[in-house]
């Protein structure tokens, strides 16, 4: 740690000039965008955008209007009504979780100097400008939120034995970041074995200390978080079921429709293979067996089906595990199932019992399930475990965080304008029309290189700071009862954080060897690359020699 230090204001200042080129920086920075390229992913929430925007909740019902949780639908819309620019609100986001990160670890980064260092090093991450984030999509935010959950709980407990005044606000602050992270993706549960080893860790400190006063109203303050983020989501799923008339947050993993695909995935198969859970010797098997699947064929298996040209890998020669649900739903929509969401939720039902009629008869069959993702199997640990590995070198070493695209947005004049109008963004478009070569000006360039530079450094820097983190939670849990309480805390919330990360590592593996095969995507793994940073300019704290 360095020994001299600034003061608080001068602190202050530069934080602030620090801040303000990071935010010149991202007003370089194009959004890329391809309207109709991406109706699952990025078309989705511009159009919910829109209609939260204009009051209509998520628009007219269909296979899409609760396929995935609305957060960031709503986060468009606050921009939009706000006047902020996409990646200029993207990046105050980004420099709001620094700034909280300082206030909540100050009982263990004390000098101003290195409080400064945390800041500078967390609002500079590649992964902040990465050229992922330039995409209209939910993960651009999602390990904000995320890092701020971890953070507010470090800062709730660096300050457990002070008054109850001083730490009930990072409890909500944790509710209000998990809320958001809960209904930004479906599988923000991965949050939960944090909160739960740090609360309980927590929770064992208020007992154990004698000194403590008030432990029933200290215990008590920890639900907060899922108080806050219970209430959250019982409010979404109020407004849909006053729009919709059904009570959920998503009616794609959660209901009717995953009990009839989760049904499918329970089949025993001719001829496993790891990326495809329903395959076609399955489904034609259904075609015969399940009544109301029968109409399904022309769509999904016919020789001449559009649905399967567009949703099937044809390398497979079938459906991926992460392209049969969307086309079945597709298909669905143009059966007239989803005319209504009643007609769609008994439709679903009645098939779940079929499949289930099907599995009963079926010996090899796996036990009854309600789920998406395909059954975990033993031949999926090699394959994940290596995909694991490859993905957490790709993480230290910040692969894929170019600042800008080589290839422009995707769409048409009026698509441009309805895009950038709404977000408040310029998209990057052609140097020449109907060109791929995207244009940008000299100080856009400049502005590139910069951080393109930056990147480069956290290559060089991450993976000695990351060893050198490493060294001092070992060496400080071998003196473990001799350190001070604010370092016992950090010594569970780093190995806490890293292990968060690779568990996130591991979920996102398993996705793409058992349903997407698209490649490591520094979009997925965005959530483990804030906590690297957090750890590597952590680690230091922990091996000064408290005075």
């Amino acid at each position: 740690m360095l020994k001299k230090d600034i003061d608080y204001k001068k602190r202050l200042v530069i934080a602030a000039i620090l801040a303000a080129i990071r935010l010149i920086l991202a007003n370089s920075q194009m959004m890329l965008i391809f309207p109709f390229g991406a109706p699952l992913d990025d078309d989705l929430y511009f159009n919910w955008a829109v209609s939260i925007a204009g009051g209509n909740w998520l628009g007219e019902y269909n296979y899409l209007t609760l396929s995935k949780y609305p957060f960031f639908g709503i986060y468009l819309a606050l921009l939009h009504k706000l006047g902020i620019p996409y990646l200029v609100g993207n990046c105050l986001m980004w420099i709001i979780c620094g700034a909280f990160c300082v206030l909540a670890l100050g009982p263990v980064v004390k000098t101003n100097l290195y409080r400064l260092v945390l800041f500078t090093a967390f609002i500079y991450s590649p992964s902040t400008y990465a050229e992922h984030t330039l995409r209209v999509y939910r993960d651009s935010i999602f390990p904000v939120l995320c890092t701020m959950f971890f953070v507010a709980l470090a800062g709730w407990a660096l300050r457990l034995k002070k008054d109850i005044r001083h730490n009930i606000g990072f409890m909500v602050v944790a509710g209000v970041s998990l809320a958001f992270a809960w209904t930004c993706r479906e599988d923000g549960y991965w949050l939960l074995p944090f909160a739960v080893a740090a609360i309980a860790i927590c929770i064992i400190y208020i007992i154990i200390d004698k000194e403590l006063k008030n432990k029933l109203l200290r215990i008590a303050t920890t639900a907060v978080p899922a108080v806050i983020t219970a209430a959250f989501v019982l409010t979404i799923c109020s407004i849909n079921n006053k729009y919709y008339g059904v009570f959920t947050l998503s009616d794609f993993n959660n209901g009717s429709f995953a009990d009839a695909f989760g049904a499918m995935t329970t089949l025993s198969h001719d001829d496993w293979h790891p990326l495809i859970s329903v395959p076609e010797d399955v489904r034609m098997r259904m075609y015969e067996d399940c009544p109301s699947f029968t109409q399904f064929y022309d769509y999904l298996d016919a020789p001449d089906s559009a649905v399967k040209r567009a949703y099937s890998t044809a390398r497979l020669g079938d459906y991926k595990s992460g392209q049969l649900y969307w086309a079945v739903r597709r298909t669905a929509t143009e059966l007239g199932i989803y005319d209504s969401r009643q007609k769609a939720e008994d439709f679903w039902a009645q098939l779940a019992v079929e499949v289930n009629a099907m599995r009963l008869q079926d010996e090899n069959a796996l036990p009854r399930r309600s789920s998406l993702t395909p059954p975990i199997r033993a031949e999926y640990v090699a394959p994940v475990v290596e995909e694991a590995l490859h993905s957490i070198g790709f993480i230290l070493t910040w692969q894929d965080m170019r600042s800008h695209e080589d290839t422009v947005s995707d769409m048409t004049t009026g698509q441009i304008d309805i895009w950038e109008n709404f977000l408040h963004e310029q998209s990057n478009y052609a140097a020449v029309e109907n060109s791929d070569f995207p244009y940008y000006t000299g100080f856009q360039h400049k502005c590139f290189s910069f951080m393109d530079s930056l990147t480069w450094i956290y290559r060089a820097l991450t993976i000695p700071l990351m060893l050198l983190a490493l060294f001092a939670v070992v060496k400080g849990f071998i003196s473990f009862v001799r350190q001070p309480f604010e370092k016992q805390i950090m010594l569970f919330v780093l190995p806490g954080m890293l292990l968060m990360a690779v568990f996130r590592v591991f979920i996102i593996s398993f996705m793409e060897k058992a349903a997407f095969d698209i490649g490591t995507y520094a979009v997925y793994l965005g959530a483990a690359y804030p906590v690297v940073v957090l750890v590597c300019v952590l680690g230091p704290v922990l091996l000064k020699k408290d005075r």
